[in-house]
């Protein structure tokens, strides 16, 4: 039973824990934020030496697919409950349904005096909590469902998964775009060229991804013969499920139910982009060659992989055709720490760079062909950093 609920206990503990702390009001908004970090990242450093490397079989792949939907179902009750605590009223009569289990367990609580009595640091922690939930178990579950280019179901799934934080180029460009382009300096948006900082890639590297998933649904229309503002087009579908959330959230919540689901919306993306940044840093793929497990940073920290839906064996996902949960172990290049720390880790420059510099002397010693070494020799000269380049020049790393 292990097999299924490893990928299941963080989720029903997390989002649960959140929508409660939400609900209590005062600090207890940041529940959901604290558990990011200190059972997230401080489990992860915890667990460092802790590996992963079973490939287990499924018997019942249904379980697993149960899970997954019900952890969907989790987001969008959190983004409701998140949104019900900056209304006025009592939306769908839940705050007196919440007052009526409550009363019957003999808990002295109030949702209704809770969300009076909180203050403006208050709803900040609401959209960070919520917005680490979207970041992490959102963005992870939403990126398995929209994989499934062949089963409508879970495309449904996932892509209104992403539209709760506006992922709304996401299932298009990552799929159709990066998993192609996957290590295309300058082709592929997320195979960040070495010396890019962080900073760098979260602006202009966003844009290219916007820009990129525009652009493959412009030549796929193209071929089918039908205008870009076609009512098939997949972009367009994505920005209208974006509309429909930030319509419903500011029907139940008003304004200020706009201005914590667009904190917790930015931070879900800078979550995204942290992650995105690190796994596929300064690794190259030569035209016509194969995507193998080489080509991206993986970990098997198995706290990390219970949060993300088993995304740290990226290696694996990238070479096969698999759902989350068989994705199979080999060797393939890693990262010190799991997929969360990593993520924060991306965001201090200083840190990033103390880590990735080791992380990529390996790859090009391990990993890369000769014919890859010259072309990274000249992207080591180009980055301006000097632990990588043979001479040691003198060189500035972006920040």
């Amino acid at each position: 039973m292990w097999q299924y609920l490893r990928f299941a206990y963080i989720h029903w503990i997390w989002i649960p824990l959140t929508m409660a702390g939400i609900l209590l009001g005062g600090w207890w908004t940041w529940s959901g934020f604290v558990f990011l970090f200190a059972v997230g990242v401080g489990g992860e450093i915890l667990t460092k030496n802790w590996r992963d490397e079973t490939n287990p079989d499924s018997n019942y792949p249904i379980i697993h697919d149960l899970i997954i939907y019900s952890v969907v179902i989790g987001h969008v009750l959190a983004v409701f409950v998140a949104a019900w605590v900056c209304s006025d009223i009592d939306v769908f009569g839940f705050g007196a349904w919440v007052n009526s289990i409550v009363a019957a367990s003999d808990i002295n609580i109030d949702v209704f005096a809770a969300r009076a009595s909180n203050a403006w640091y208050d709803y900040l922690g609401v959209g960070m909590s919520l917005g680490g939930v979207l970041g992490v178990s959102g963005i992870s579950a939403a990126h398995e469902l929209t994989h499934r280019t062949t089963n409508p179901f879970d495309m449904i799934f996932g892509r209104w998964d992403f539209a709760l934080s506006f992922g709304t180029n996401f299932a298009t460009e990552h799929v159709y775009g990066h998993h192609k382009n996957l290590g295309y300096a300058g082709v592929d948006t997320v195979s960040p060229k070495r010396g890019t900082g962080f900073y760098e890639f979260l602006t202009g590297g966003g844009w290219m991804q916007w820009y990129g998933g525009y652009e493959i649904e412009k030549k796929r229309l193209d071929k089918l013969g039908k205008p870009w503002l076609s009512p098939t087009n997949r972009v367009v579908h994505a920005w209208l499920r974006g509309a429909v959330v930030v319509s419903v959230v500011c029907l139940i919540g008003g304004w200020l139910a706009l201005v914590v689901w667009l904190i917790a919306a930015a931070f879900s993306k800078y979550i995204l982009e942290g992650l995105n940044f690190f796994s596929h840093y300064g690794l190259i793929r030569l035209e016509g060659e194969k995507v193998t497990t080489r080509n991206t940073f993986s970990s098997f920290n198995p706290l990390s992989n219970h949060f993300t839906f088993n995304l740290g064996r990226h290696g694996s996902h990238h070479e096969y055709d698999r759902p989350y949960y068989l994705h199979q172990y080999k060797p393939m290049p890693e990262s010190p720490y799991g997929y969360l720390t990593m993520t924060l880790i991306s965001w201090f420059p200083p840190v990033f760079w103390k880590m990735m510099i080791p992380m990529l002397k390996e790859w090009d010693e391990k990993w890369a062909t000769p014919e890859e070494l010259k072309v990274l020799e000249q992207h080591n000269r180009e980055s301006g950093i000097a632990e990588l380049t043979a001479a040691g020049a003198d060189g500035a790393i972006a920040a």
